[in-house]
C-alpha cells in the first residue's frame, strides 16, 4: 500500500507498506504504478468540463447532438435475453449531465441482477477492467470507442433518464463523446488537457516497457463484508485473515499491451503522487502550481449534489447518506458513513482498492493505493479517515516515525 496525505499541498503523511509483487518479493515504493480503474472517471469528466467551458458541448444538451445513435433510446420493461425483451420509449433524451452523474440508465455487464446487465454481457459491451469481453451472440468484438457507444445505444436503458443512479459504462460513452468532438483519441486529449499541464508524467492507458518494472501485481481476495453500499465500514479487528490470489502479472498485464479502446471509465494507470497533483488542482478550484485547468465555477458544479431525492433513494449511496456530483461521491454531516469523514468533502475509488478524498474546508487531500479486487481494504481506509477526522484527533504514524495530527491543520 502507498498512502499520501497532503495539507495545502504539503506532505503530512507519506507511507509505503508491504510488497508490490509478492511472487518476486519486490517491496512497494511511492513511485509504483497502479491500475486506478474508476478513479479514471473524474479525469475523463474534467476533460469534458474543459469542452463545456469552451462552449463546444453543454451539460444539458441532448446526447444525440454529439452521438446521434442515442436519439431514440428505449427503456427495459421485461423479458430475458436472448429471448424477446419488452421496452418502452424513454420519456426524454439522455443529456451530457446524465452521463456525468450516472443517471443515464447505463449499467456494467454482469454487475447487477437486471436483465440489462446480462444483455451487455451477451453483446460483449466491455468495461475495460479485464481481458476484452467476447460477445456471446456472434457479433464482432468492439474495435473502438465509437462502436462501444453505438452498441450501448442499441440496447435498452436500465431506467428512465434521470430516474436513478446507475453505475456503469456512462463515462466510457462520455469518452466517446470527447473523441467525437475533439476528432482524436481520448488518450491524446487527456495527455494535452490534463496530464501535461499538471506534470502527471506517470498516468496513461498503456504502460511502456521502460516503466513496466514499476507496475504492481494485481490480486483478488474474498471479502468478509459484502453489504450493498458504496462505503463498507467494518471494525478491522473483526476481519478474518485474508488470502490473495494473483490475477494480473505486471510483465504480462493487459495494461502493458495496446488496446483499441481508451476506456474513459476504468482504463488508466497512475501513481499516488500523480493523482495527488490532480486532487491539488481540484482543491485549488481548478488551478495547480499556477496552471489553471478549470474555472472555479466548474469545480463547484462538479462537487455539488446532482441527484434528486428519487435518484438518491434507488441506489447504494443512500445507506450512508452520500450524495453524488459530476463523477464525485459526496460526504455529508449525518454521521451515517460508519466513522468520521470530511464533511462536505468528496471522494471516489477504483475496483482494485484505490481511494481518494478531498477536504476543501481543511484543505486536505488523500490518496490510498493498493491492488486487490474484493478483499477487505475499504475498512482500513475508512478507519484511516476516522482517525483523521474524529474529535479529538488520534495520531497517525508514518513509516518514518513522524506523527501527524491532521485535523489540527
Amino acid at each position: 500500500m502507498v498512502v499520501l496525505i497532503q495539507c495545502n499541498g504539503r506532505h503530512v503523511l507519506e507511507s509505503t507498506e508491504g510488497l508490490a509483487d509478492v511472487a518476486r518479493e519486490r517491496p512497494m515504493t511511492k513511485s509504483d504504478l497502479f491500475r486506478i480503474f474508476s478513479m479514471t472517471k473524474p479525469l475523463t469528466t474534467v476533460a469534458a468540463m474543459v469542452l463545456v467551458e469552451q462552449n463546444r458541448i453543454s451539460l444539458d444538451d441532448p446526447l444525440s447532438k454529439y452521438l446521434p445513435e442515442f436519439s431514440k433510446s428505449r427503456v427495459y420493461v421485461s423479458g430475458e435475453p436472448p429471448e424477446t425483451v419488452e421496452t418502452t420509449p424513454a420519456n426524454r433524451e439522455l443529456t451530457v449531465r446524465d452521463l456525468m452523474r450516472h443517471t443515464a440508465g447505463i449499467p456494467y455487464m454482469g454487475a447487477g441482477p437486471s436483465a440489462v446487465n446480462r444483455i451487455y454481457a451477451l453483446r460483449g459491451i466491455d468495461h475495460g477492467a479485464g481481458p476484452a469481453a467476447q460477445p456471446k451472440d456472434g457479433s464482432k468484438p468492439l474495435a473502438n470507442a465509437a462502436e462501444l457507444s453505438k452498441r450501448i445505444a442499441a440496447e435498452p436503458l436500465l431506467a428512465q433518464p434521470g430516474e436513478r443512479f446507475t453505475y456503469g459504462n456512462a463515462t466510457d460513452v462520455l469518452g466517446a463523446l470527447i473523441e467525437a468532438v475533439e476528432g482524436r483519441p481520448l488518450h491524446a486529449v487527456l495527455a494535452e488537457r490534463i496530464f501535461k499541464p499538471l506534470a502527471m508524467n506517470d498516468t496513461f492507458f498503456e504502460v511502456s516497457q521502460t516503466k513496466l518494472d514499476r507496475l504492481t501485481a494485481a490480486y483478488a481476495a474474498r471479502s468478509t463484508n459484502n453489504e450493498d453500499a458504496i462505503l463498507k465500514p467494518m471494525p478491522t479487528a473483526q476481519l478474518g485473515q485474508g488470502f490473495v490470489m494473483q490475477v494480473d502479472d505486471p510483465h504480462s498485464s493487459l495494461f502493458a499491451a495496446h488496446r483499441d479502446i481508451d476506456f474513459g471509465g476504468a482504463g488508466l494507470v497512475s501513481t499516488a503522487g500523480d493523482y495527488q497533483r490532480f486532487l491539488g488542482m481540484m482543491l485549488g478550484k481548478g488551478e495547480f502550481n499556477g496552471v489553471r485547468l478549470l474555472k472555479a465555477e466548474s469545480v463547484a458544479e462538479m462537487t455539488r449534489n446532482q441527484l434528486d431525492v428519487q435518484a438518491l433513494k434507488t441506489n447504494s449511496l443512500v445507506k450512508h447518506d452520500l450524495g453524488f456530483g459530476l463523477c464525485f461521491g459526496l460526504f455529508s454531516a449525518s454521521g451515517r458513513a460508519g466513522g468520521a469523514v470530511p464533511v462536505n468533502g468528496y471522494f471516489w475509488g477504483g475496483a482494485a482498492s484505490t481511494y481518494f478524498w478531498v477536504d476543501p474546508a481543511r484543505r486536505i487531500t488523500g490518496v490510498v493505493m493498493t491492488q486487490v479486487f474484493g478483499g477487505d481494504v475499504m475498512p482500513y481506509y475508512l478507519e484511516m479517515l476516522d482517525a483523521l477526522y474524529r474529535e479529538p484527533a488520534r495520531p497517525i504514524s508514518a513509516v518514518s516515525g513522524v506523527t501527524v495530527t491532521a485535523n489540527a491543520h
